[in-house]
């Protein structure tokens, strides 16, 4: 009893902390991958090319399209917004792996905001954690 009374304090606690999480679940995950972008341009930054284009890589297909955020944009957004989507991440991508990049920030800045909106549009939609069904 005392465990399971520990296991879900815990667990409140946890989501009460995670403001992204509360605002909803393609929230979280945008969050989730933008974390991943902020870590790109740090590594670029300190002109590590090779870890900034990895990290750009793992946001995509580690974070963005592994968590179904992709699919969900797909079918709640359209092919069109995706592929545009997916330009960012290529860019940045592309920026990252040049030392001293000038358009990296102004990049990783419009990629976040994209999936910031992408993420509210999503949950707003309603859209399920499979990204293809409405969800509850």
């Amino acid at each position: 009893m005392k465990r399971a009374w520990l296991i879900a304090v815990t667990a409140g606690l946890v989501a009460a902390g995670s403001p992204a999480w509360a605002a909803g679940y393609w929230a979280g995950i945008a969050e989730e991958v933008i974390g991943e972008v902020d870590r790109a341009e740090a590594f670029a930054k300190a002109g590590q090319t090779d870890d900034a284009k990895e990290a750009v890589i793992n946001s995509y297909f580690a974070l963005f399209e592994d968590k179904k955020m992709e699919t969900a944009e797909r079918s709640a957004l359209g092919a069109k917004h995706i592929a545009e989507v997916e330009a960012q991440f290529n860019d940045l991508r592309k920026a990252a792996g040049k030392p001293g990049a000038s358009d990296l920030h102004v990049l990783a800045e419009s990629l976040r905001r994209t999936l910031r909106a992408d993420g509210r549009a999503l949950d707003d939609a309603k859209i399920a954690a499979d990204g293809i069904g409405v969800g509850k």
